[in-house]
């Protein structure tokens, strides 16, 4: 599914307002942010980078080919003992040539390889952290907007209600009907759903914000849950399932795994400093002497001349390690105490894992339970209300019973908003740490929006 804009209300001649009307699905929201996130294109930035390392490594496996050159001028005055006259000879001199170094066996760079490809997996998976982190601040910021969303239009409602109670508690006042006692203490009802109110519209203002720093732009309509909400279990829908899941594919543990592959690596690399190097050696160099004045001891003339010379040369470079301070077998050790450290990571990272997909696995079970019995609440709720307000008007219950009735009837209401976005969240967050969310779930989502 493509970015979903949806356009409302009038079509929009000439130039457009600062803040147009637009309505947002969770995709349209996903795709705007893919392009927009910051922290998503970071991460993608650093698996490139990381991802250059293997050509970095394969680089010392290859020819290195490289050419060099001098330009030399000296002067130079001898003194021959028993001869009268100071020989000066004067030079002018070119150097350039070209070396090819092979290497035959160098250890190292066999091990810097694996390292190479050990940091590659690892980052691989460390992007997969940023994309289902960024995938659920996406989620969480849009179900969050359309919880609050809700909110602001029950605090409101729940103003104007509370408003109509006061303007009848005092009318009723005013003929007799009522003790001013009801008056005040509706009248404070109405204050504090006035101060909710303005609460919940600046908590929906903040979150609309936190949204617009994900996608680029404000939004005025968002597509809502449908009123029937599907309440589906986890699949598969034994909790150790999950689990066994969750080690295979969370992207901490196979960051860690990778992490401790690569310190593995770093152990035999550091090794290798002890092993011998052989390398094949090709060079070929030009000597230029352009011109050469000197003068000759015998005659006592200046005679100049040049000189042209090449070299060429194969050789086999081999190098054998015997003692080197104890270096290498000091960075050994140190890359083993890195490994084990590295070990334990993987350990803390693995129990963590299990325990978060048990926490969110049963957060889901209980999210189902939740909706459920906060929807019955809701009725329930409105039943009392009605109930409540019959009461009141044959004698047998007070004003209070009212306002508490209505306090409840819109608490519930909120409650059974929160549980029902919750519940989606509570889907996405499980195969978040089990290592399966992706687009595609979140297109499942969008599905039962409307």
């Amino acid at each position: 599914m493509s970015i979903t804009l949806k356009p409302i209300g009038l079509a929009l001649t000439g130039l457009l307002l600062s803040a147009p009307a637009w309505a947002v699905d969770l995709v349209g929201v996903h795709d705007l942010a893919a392009q927009n996130d910051p922290r998503l294109q970071a991460a993608a930035s650093r698996l490139e980078a990381t991802r250059e390392n293997k050509t970095i490594a394969r680089a010392n496996l290859l020819p290195q080919i490289g050419a060099g050159a001098a330009w030399n001028r000296g002067d130079s005055e001898t003194d021959i003992p028993g001869f009268p006259q100071t020989i000066e000879t004067d030079i002018d001199t070119d150097r350039y040539g070209v070396e090819l170094r092979q290497s035959l066996y160098r250890q190292a760079n066999y091990e810097s390889l694996d390292v190479a490809r050990g940091q590659i997996t690892q980052a691989e998976a460390i992007y997969q952290i940023a994309y289902q982190d960024f995938l659920l601040r996406v989620s969480e910021r849009y179900f969050l907007v359309l919880t609050l969303t809700d909110g602001v239009t029950f605090a409101e409602a729940e103003e104007k209600a509370f408003q109509r109670q006061y303007e009848q508690a005092e009318q009723r006042f005013e003929v007799g009907l009522t003790a001013v006692t009801d008056v005040h203490e509706a009248r404070a009802t109405y204050d504090n759903a006035r101060a909710r109110a303005i609460v919940a519209r600046n908590d929906l203002a903040d979150a609309k914000e936190a949204l617009r720093e994900l996608t680029g732009r404000y939004f005025e309509e968002y597509d809502a849950l449908q009123e029937v909400l599907p309440l589906v279990e986890p699949d598969p829908i034994d909790a150790d399932d999950w689990v066994n899941i969750a080690l295979q594919s969370n992207p901490s543990v196979l960051s860690s795994r990778a992490a401790l592959e690569t310190a593995e690596a770093n152990v035999r690399l550091a090794r290798s400093g002890h092993f011998p190097t052989l390398d094949l050696v090709g060079t070929l160099n030009r000597f230029d002497n352009n011109k050469y004045t000197y003068t000759d001891p015998i005659t006592g003339l200046q005679r100049s001349g040049s000189l042209t010379a090449d070299d060429a040369q194969i050789q086999l470079a081999l190098n054998i390690p015997f003692y080197q301070g104890g270096r290498v077998s000091a960075q050994t050790r140190q890359a083993r105490y890195l490994m084990d450290a590295t070990g334990q990571d993987l350990d803390d990272i693995q129990r963590g894992v299990v325990r978060q997909t048990q926490t969110a696995y049963r957060a889901v079970i209980a999210g189902i339970q939740e909706v459920e019995a906060f929807e019955q609440a809701s009725i329930s709720a409105e039943s009392a209300l009605e109930a409540t307000q019959a009461g009141f008007e044959v004698g047998t219950r007070t004003i209070v019973d009212v306002l508490i009735a209505e306090q409840r009837k819109y608490q519930a209401q909120r409650d059974n908003s929160v549980a029902r976005h919750a519940y989606i969240i509570r889907h996405l967050r499980l195969k978040s740490v089990a290592g399966l969310l992706g687009a595609e779930d979140l297109r499942v989502v969008n599905q039962l929006l409307e």
